[in-house]
């Protein structure tokens, strides 16, 4: 792959359009094919489809006031960084959510559980006449 820097030198000689495409590779050190495909349109700029790709903006490099880096603006690494830590907030708002509803289901499940003991409580103290205080026990 050829370097950038030769591949913009070429355009701008050919801009210039006062050496032909053998004095351009010559000056360059390219093949005289590329410089032929360089002013023909038909060889791709492949430095910009790379930066295209990776997303990364073209210009200068600044000093990051996130990370500290020297990088292009925005810091790639505190988007990552801010892109994990929302998706750890996400996960741990989903999990306290689970648990809550986790909680309400048992504490439901124990108050039913609760309101039939009650009620089989109830339905045991209920004693027929002939059963209670006073009554006789032999039968």
């Amino acid at each position: 792959m050829l370097e950038p820097s030769r591949i913009q030198e070429a355009k701008r000689l050919l801009a210039e359009d006062r050496y032909s495409h053998r004095q351009i590779a010559k000056v360059v050190g390219i093949s005289r094919a590329s410089v032929g495909a360089i002013a023909s349109g038909k060889r791709p700029d492949y430095e910009a489809r790379r930066l295209e790709r990776q997303g990364e903006p073209v210009g200068p490099l600044a000093r990051c006031g996130g990370c500290g880096g020297m990088v292009y603006m925005p810091c790639r690494l505190c988007r990552v960084r801010k892109a994990k830590e929302e998706k750890r907030e996400r996960l741990q708002m989903l999990r306290r959510r689970a648990r809550e509803l986790a909680l309400k289901k048992l504490l439901a499940a124990v108050r039913r559980a609760n309101l039939e003991h009650a009620a089989a409580m109830h339905a045991r103290r209920y004693v027929p006449a002939d059963f209670g205080p006073g009554a006789s026990d032999s039968k």
